[in-house]
């Protein structure tokens, strides 16, 4: 049976190690090595950091056998959904999508019941991104 942590977090880069250290604790207790728990939390850390740094969101974590799934909302910036949607890599860039593409197995984006969008991420234990 799943296990499920949530946070509520201020959207505040004085929050960032906090936000770093659950993530962590997460990946510790999914058993994610090294290098897929600093995939997790580059992955939530940019996500926050391209949200702005205005009100609050929710971040869940669903740890099962053999994944991760983390939810992240209800985020407010609208580009955000756009620049996650975005079929067009221009090589050499940055972008969040390049980002999440590279060090998560799979994400998505869904509307929040109220404003906002949540972003949906999973990593795979054992599993290259």
């Amino acid at each position: 049976m799943p296990e499920h942590v949530t946070l509520d977090v201020p959207l505040d880069e004085a929050f960032v190690s906090v936000v770093r250290m659950i993530v962590s604790g997460v990946a510790e207790r999914a058993e994610l090595v090294f290098e897929d728990m600093d995939d997790l939390q580059l992955a939530v850390e940019r996500l926050l950091a391209e949200a702005g740094h205005e009100g609050r969101a929710s971040l869940s974590f669903e740890l099962g056998a053999g994944y991760v799934r983390t939810r992240i909302g209800p985020l407010r910036e609208r580009g955000l959904a756009e620049a996650l949607q975005r079929l067009d890599r221009t090589p050499g860039q940055l972008t969040l999508a390049w980002v999440l593409d590279t060090v998560v197995d799979s994400y998505g984006v869904e509307e929040s019941s109220g404003e906002g969008i949540v972003v949906r991420l999973e990593k795979l234990v054992g599993e290259p991104a």
